[in-house]
């Protein structure tokens, strides 16, 4: 079934209830669209595409910035069956942020390009508008959904068999590798709806984040209020006020919006302003990297007295291929703490329901490894460190165009030919404990094999640093990794003093990895490079180049 087939449904049973919400930047109010409203131009767009010779299958890249008139063309676009492309951050000012962006487009093989006049026109001296001949300006498209004279009855296929054609296609940010085209299926969203069912969300809810797979939640029959500022830029006070304002249940954030949110309340607290921040507000997801357990400490007792018993704050890990995949709760979160500082990783607690989850071998003692076979690593523990394997109704089965050949395939998938199924390689290395939640090393690409044969991870040896000396550290790969490198983020502390005490805490941190290692530390003079969707995955390839060419 057509994953906008909900859509009706709810317009039918929810009519005049909000469907959507977007702060307008510009005016600092707030845009809403109600269900039948979304329906109704949805379905104008639907039409309006068909009669200009778009059809089922055809790829169309999407240069609008987020808004109510974004939500109503994708939506039309996916009842056509026309798949949207929602390109990376790229820097297009730069000659190589260009570049990749002209390889990723002729990877996908696009039909079509949407955007409004002045990106269309920025596209063509970009070189962009030579990859398509179908070329829409969203301005004529809005004048043709909000003409009240034109037609808004459009029923779509149900023919169709929709479980496995293309929704959207969101790409990865390119901050651990080449920038990948994830294909999202109507299988894929009706799964991920389910499983937000299955935690609790309903439609008396009101979900507050970023945009994401947000674009869906509404068909549960919920309201989403969309926030467009970029992580770092969100204040806590933004939240806080929107949570308030719209009553809202439920809220996704990136981790430096959630820190940012930290320090807010830190700061009313202490100044006795307010006991609890956010009464309406009862499940809090973070997701895209972890955060210490202090930001949880401090952001739990401001969430509502009907939170989950097990709490309100959730770490969520997953990743564009598949979201969610685990989760773990502040009082887990807090539990396992002590282990976190001691050397043993991030616990990312259980599988959701209906992921699977293995830890396969990643390497051997052979110079060859086969990647596409499913091999599971022996034991549990933090001495049977494997790679984290999913599998599951919420996982990707394909990436777009050439990128599936290029990028996908045996490179991230590996096949268990006993069981006959398969498992998508995330590239994070982890392993079970004895309770069988899932534990984090870091990424496999970014853990340090040094020259005397010991391998080091970053999620190893970075909390233990990071919550002695409340600083942000990055373990990276140096000149022959002739000792075990650590960035320093530039701080407000006295450079001197705080090498020192480093330095001093060597001693600390072999005892609890057990290993005798060279540590060296080494202050990097600004804001670590990070990813540009959640901003927060350090840039470790930059960090390293850096290093390696000072």
């Amino acid at each position: 079934m057509n994953i906008l087939s909900l859509l009706n449904e709810k317009a039918e049973k929810y009519p005049d209830k909000i469907a959507f919400v977007f702060r307008n930047p510009k005016t600092n109010d707030y845009d809403k669209i109600s269900f039948r409203d979304l329906d109704q131009k949805s379905s104008k767009v639907a039409i309006y595409l068909s009669r200009n010779g778009f059809e089922r299958g055809f790829k169309s890249l999407i240069l609008i910035k987020p808004s109510i008139d974004f939500i109503i063309l994708i939506y039309g676009m996916i009842k056509l069956g026309v798949v949207p492309i929602f390109p990376p951050n790229f820097n297009l000012k730069s000659r190589n942020g260009r570049k990749q962006f002209r390889a990723i487009l002729g990877r996908a093989r696009i039909d079509a390009l949407i955007g409004s006049r002045k990106i269309l026109l920025i596209s063509y001296f970009l070189g962009l508008r030579s990859i398509s001949n179908n070329v829409i300006a969203m301005d004529k498209i809005k004048s043709h959904y909000l003409d009240s004279n034109n037609n808004s009855d459009f029923s779509i296929d149900f023919d169709v068999d929709w479980g496995n054609c293309s929704v959207f296609v969101k790409y990865t940010t390119g901050s651990t590798g080449p920038a990948k085209g994830v294909i999202y299926n109507h299988n894929m969203l009706h799964s991920h709806i389910n499983l937000l069912k299955s935690e609790g969300i309903n439609s008396e809810d009101i979900f507050f984040g970023r945009s994401g797979t947000l674009i869906v939640h509404p068909l549960i029959g919920l309201t989403s209020i969309l926030h467009t500022n970029k992580p770092k830029q969100t204040t806590g006070q933004e939240i806080v006020d929107a949570v308030n304002r719209w009553s809202v249940t439920a809220c996704f954030l990136s981790p430096p919006s959630a820190i940012n949110l930290s320090n807010y309340l830190k700061s009313v607290s202490i100044k006795g302003l307010v006991k609890q921040a956010m009464p309406s507000l009862e499940r809090l997801y973070v997701g895209g990297e972890s955060v210490s357990s202090e930001v949880v400490r401090i952001i739990e007792p401001h969430l509502s007295s009907a939170r989950p018993f097990d709490g309100g704050y959730h770490l969520v890990y997953g990743a564009t291929e598949g979201f969610p995949l685990c989760q773990n709760q502040a009082n887990n979160i807090i539990l396992t703490e002590s282990e976190t500082k001691s050397g043993n990783g991030i616990c990312l607690g259980k599988a959701v329901d209906g992921v699977k989850i293995r830890i396969l071998t990643f390497k051997d003692s052979f110079e060859e490894f086969d990647n596409s076979l499913a091999v599971d690593v022996l034991g549990k523990g933090i001495s049977s460190i494997g790679e984290i394997s999913v599998s599951g109704p919420v996982v990707y089965s394909r990436l777009i165009g050439d990128d599936e050949e290029t990028f996908g395939g045996p490179l991230t998938w590996a096949r268990d030919v006993n069981e006959g199924t398969s498992w998508h390689r995330t590239g994070d290395l982890g392993y079970f404990d004895n309770k069988n939640q899932i534990w984090l090393f870091g990424r496999k690409k970014h853990r340090v094999e040094l020259s005397n044969g010991v391998t080091i991870y970053p999620k190893q040896i970075e909390p233990i640093l990071d919550s002695m000396f409340d600083i942000r550290t990055a373990l990276v790969n140096g000149p022959n990794n002739s000792k075990a490198f650590i960035i320093v983020e530039n701080n407000n502390h006295n450079w001197e003093i705080l090498e020192d005490k480093l330095n001093k805490s060597i001693s600390k941190l072999c005892k609890l990895i057990g290993e005798n290692i060279d540590f060296s530390f080494i202050l990097f003079g600004e804001s670590f490079p990070v990813d540009s969707g959640h901003q927060a995955k350090i840039r470790r390839d930059e960090l390293s180049y850096w290093l390696c060419n000072q």
